[in-house]
C-alpha cells in the first residue's frame, strides 16, 4: 500500500492551468481564493502599486505559484511590495523599476520583498527567483531611512538566478534576518549585484549598506546553515562589508567579486566555511578579502588578486587586506568582536595583495590575539607592502607552515615549517587569474592534514601530495570566476528556465513509472513505440540528466541522486516522481 501512495499523489498535478490576472483587482481576487497547486501568471505590461500579501499552506509537489506571463515583461512601479506567507511559494519573473511614493515609517521603508505575510506569519520552502531590482530607489531625502530590498524569514526558503541593481540608501539587498535561534537552511544563488554606490560617496561611512546580510549580532551564537554560493557582485562599493556573515554554521562558495570596495566579513558566529571564491579588486582602494573574527572557521582555496587596504582618502585601514584575522576584545558583547579561536586558512592564493596575510588587526580596542590558528599552504605573489604581517603573536597551538611567496617581504623565517621564498616561477598569467606553472614551487608542496580540501577551487580532485595554493595543478578542474557575459545566461535574472507547471500532463497509456517510490533504479516503460528522449530535471528545473532510448522499456541508474522530487519528461509528457 505504501508504494502506490506517490502515484496517487502524481494524479493530483495533472493538466494544471493557470490563472492569467491583467491588474490589482484581479490579482488581489486570485491571491484571495489561492491554495495548494494554485498558478497565478500575471499579464505583460506595467503593474503600478502592487501591495500583494498572500499565506498559502502549498506542498513540494503543488506549490502556489505566482509568476509573470512571460519573465522580463511585467513591470512592478510604484510603491510596489511582496509579502509571502505560508510554504512552498514560487515568485518569479517581475521586473520592480521606477518607485515612486515609498512611504518612510520611523526610519524604515518596508521591503521590496519580504519572505513573511502583512499578519507576520513567516515562509517555510518558497522561492523568489528570476527577478530583477532595478534601481528601485527612494527619493534623495530617504537615503539614510532603512530600505531592504529582501528580508527572509522563515526557514528552507531560497533566493536565485535575480540581478540587484543600483540600489543607493542604507539597507541591506537582501537581508536574512535569523532573527531566533532556529536554524534558517537559506540558499542564496546565482545572483547578480551590481552598480552600488555608497551614501555621501562614503565608502568608509554609514554602515547597513551591504549586499547580503546573514543573522544579527543579539543571535550571532546560534546556527542557521546558510549557503551563498555561485552570486557575482560587480562595481560594487557600499560599505567595509560586501557580505556579513552574524551567525553560525553558514557557508560561501564559489562567488565572483570584481572592481569594488569592502570584504566578505565573518563578523559574528561561529563555524563558517569561506571557499571557491573569486576576488578581484581592480586595484580599487578599500578592496579587502575575507575579514575574519569569531571561532573554528574555515578558509581555503579561494583566489586574491589586485587588493588595496587603504581607505579612498588614503589612510590605512584595519578592516581590509587579502586575509585579515583580526583582534578580540577581553568579555565582548554579542556586538562586539570575538576572539578568533580554532581557524584554518589554508591553501589560498594571494597575486598582487598590497596586503596579503594580515594577523592581529584591531579595531575598539580589541587585544585578544588569535589562538590555535592554522595558517599554511597559501601562495603569495607580487605583494607591494607586507606578504604576511604580523601584528599580535597569536598564541596557543598556532602553526604557520608551508606558506610561498614570490617578490613579497613578510614576518615568517625562510626553511622554517617549509615557509619559503622565491625568486621567480611561482604562477603565470592565465586568460582570467594566474595559474600554477610547470616546475612551479607550488607543486606538491603542500605540509599537514586537511581532510575537508579533497578538491581545488577549479573543482579539480586534489592529489595525495598535494599543491600549496587554490589550484591543483593539472587536475583539469573547470569551475572558474564569473564574468559579465554570465548575467542572464548562467545566473542572474534571465539564467533560470523553469520547467512550467503547467506544462504537466501524464498520459498513462504512453510512459509509466515504477517503481514509486524510488530507490536506486527507475524503470521506465511504454506501451506503444520507442521511449525516445528523456530529461531528468529536480524540482528546480536544473538539467541533470538526458538520452535517447530506443526501447519501450529501460531502467535508469538514479543511485547516485540524493531523496526528493524529481521530474521526468519526454516529447509528450513530464511525470514527478519521488526518490527516497
Amino acid at each position: 500500500m505504501k508504494n502506490y501512495l506517490p502515484v496517487l499523489m502524481l494524479l493530483l498535478v495533472v493538466n494544471v492551468k493557470a490563472q492569467i490576472v491583467s491588474n490589482n483587482t484581479e490579482l488581489e481576487n486570485a491571491i484571495s481564493n489561492a491554495q495548494a497547486g494554485t498558478i497565478i501568471e500575471l499579464a505583460n505590461g506595467t503593474w503600478t502599486n502592487v501591495q500583494l500579501s498572500i499565506n498559502v499552506s502549498a506542498t513540494e509537489l503543488q506549490p502556489c505559484v505566482i509568476k509573470a506571463q512571460n519573465p522580463g515583461q511585467v513591470f512592478f512601479e510604484g510603491r510596489s511590495n511582496i509579502s509571502i506567507g505560508g510554504s512552498y511559494i514560487i515568485f518569479e519573473g517581475v521586473i520592480f523599476q521606477n518607485a515612486s511614493g515609498l512611504i518612510t515609517d520611523d526610519g524604515r521603508i518596508e521591503p521590496v520583498i519580504e519572505f513573511r505575510d502583512t499578519s507576520n506569519n513567516d515562509c517555510f520552502n518558497c522561492i523568489v527567483r528570476n527577478i530583477k531590482i532595478d534601481a528601485y530607489n527612494g527619493t534623495s531625502s530617504q537615503e539614510e531611512d532603512v530600505f531592504k530590498w529582501v528580508i527572509i524569514y522563515g526557514a528552507y526558503n531560497e533566493v536565485s538566478y535575480s540581478s540587484f541593481i543600483g540600489k543607493n540608501g542604507v539597507g541591506s539587498i537582501i537581508n536574512d534576518n535569523h532573527n531566533n535561534s532556529t536554524p534558517d537552511y537559506s540558499k542564496i544563488h546565482h545572483n547578480y549585484f551590481a552598480d552600488r554606490d555608497p551614501v555621501d560617496n562614503d565608502v568608509n561611512g554609514l554602515n547597513d549598506q551591504d549586499a547580503i546580510r546573514i543573522g544579527v549580532s543579539t543571535t550571532s551564537l546560534s546556527d542557521s546553515f546558510t549557503e551563498v554560493y555561485d552570486n557575482f557582485f560587480n562595481n560594487w562599493s557600499g560599505e567595509v562589508e560586501i557580505i556579513s556573515n552574524k551567525c553560525g554554521s553558514n557557508k560561501y562558495y564559489n562567488n565572483t567579486f570584481r572592481d569594488y570596495q569592502g570584504t566578505l566579513t565573518l563578523r559574528h558566529g561561529n563555524n563558517a566555511e569561506v571557499y571557491g571564491n573569486y576576488f578581484f579588486g581592480n586595484n580599487n582602494a578599500f578592496s579587502g578579502g575575507v575579514r575574519i573574527i569569531g571561532e573554528d572557521h574555515k578558509v581555503y582555496n579561494n583566489y586574491f588578486e589586485g587588493l588595496r587596504y587603504r581607505k579612498p582618502n588614503g589612510s590605512g585601514s584595519s578592516t581590509t587586506g587579502a586575509l585579515n584575522v583580526m583582534n578580540g576584545q577581553v568579555n565582548s558583547a554579542l556586538n562586539g568582536y570575538y576572539q578568533v579561536k580554532n581557524v584554518q586558512v589554508v591553501n589560498n592564493t594571494l597575486v598582487d595583495c598590497d596586503l596579503g596575510i594580515r594577523v592581529g588587526t584591531s579595531l575598539s580596542g580589541a587585544t585578544l590575539e588569535p589562538e590555535n590558528l592554522t595558517i599554511a599552504n597559501n601562495i603569495i605573489l607580487d605583494s607591494d607592502d607586507n606578504a604576511f604581517q604580523i601584528l599580535t603573536m597569536p598564541s596557543g597551538n598556532s602553526i604557520n607552515e608551508g606558506n610561498i611567496t614570490q617578490n613579497g617581504s613578510w614576518d615568517l623565517a625562510n626553511g622554517v615549517n617549509s615557509n619559503q621564498t622565491v625568486m621567480s616561477g611561482l604562477l603565470t598569467i592565465g586568460s582570467d587569474f594566474y595559474r600554477v606553472v610547470t616546475g612551479s614551487a607550488a607543486i606538491d608542496a603542500g605540509v599537514g592534514n586537511y581532510p575537508f580540501i579533497t578538491q581545488d577551487i577549479l573543482y579539480g580532485d586534489r592529489e595525495v601530495d598535494f599543491d600549496a595554493g587554490a589550484e591543483e595543478f593539472g587536475a583539469g578542474g573547470s569551475v572558474g570566476p564569473y564574468e559579465f557575459a554570465d548575467v542572464g545566461n548562467s545566473l542572474g535574472f534571465g539564467a533560470f528556465n523553469p520547467l512550467s507547471v503547467s506544462d504537466f500532463s501524464i498520459d498513462n497509456n504512453q510512459i509509466k513509472l515504477f517503481p514509486i517510490p524510488s530507490k536506486g533504479s527507475l524503470t521506465i516503460l511504454k506501451e506503444h513505440g520507442s521511449i525516445g528522449e528523456i530529461k531528468l530535471y529536480d524540482v528546480q528545473g536544473k538539467l541533470l540528466y538526458t538520452q535517447n532510448i530506443n526501447l519501450n522499456k529501460a531502467r535508469l541508474d538514479i543511485s547516485n541522486y540524493e531523496a526528493g522530487v524529481y521530474i521526468l519528461k519526454t516529447s509528450k509528457t513530464a511525470i514527478r516522481f519521488v526518490i527516497d
